[in-house]
């Protein structure tokens, strides 16, 4: 059961990844609409982040599902901010896919996927 919720966040976060890196436009643009500082930094770091969550969830279940469940918990917490404040703007989560109006499903996605997480570390 473990390592099929450590494979799942992985191709949760590849995906997310790989998303980011074909539309860095779109990601700077929602990054810097959700009010991140330095979204052209983040735009290059998120999805490196991403891809690198990805492989050690692959290699390393308990390591991987630890840092899936952590940027989760902080891009969950951002999402709740922005949404208590208003926002409605994309949060670019999957790049150029996720162009819909950030909402609370967001965040009950987010902690679907954290609980997947802790299914990884705790097996």
């Amino acid at each position: 059961m473990a390592r099929a919720a450590a494979v799942l966040l992985a191709l949760v976060f590849g995906a997310a990844g790989i998303a980011k890196l074909r539309s860095p436009t779109d990601i700077r643009r929602a990054l810097g609409g959700l009010g991140l500082p330095r979204p052209d930094l983040f735009a290059v770091a998120l999805p490196v982040v991403e891809l690198a969550t990805a492989l050690l969830l692959l290699l390393d279940p308990l390591t991987g599902g630890a840092g899936a469940v952590a940027l989760l918990a902080a891009f969950t917490t951002l999402l709740v901010g922005r949404l208590r404040t208003g926002h409605t703007g994309g949060c670019g989560c999957f790049g150029a896919w996720s162009t819909k109006p950030l909402s609370w499903r967001d965040v009950v996605r987010n902690l679907a996927l954290i609980a997947v997480g802790c299914v990884a570390v705790l097996g």
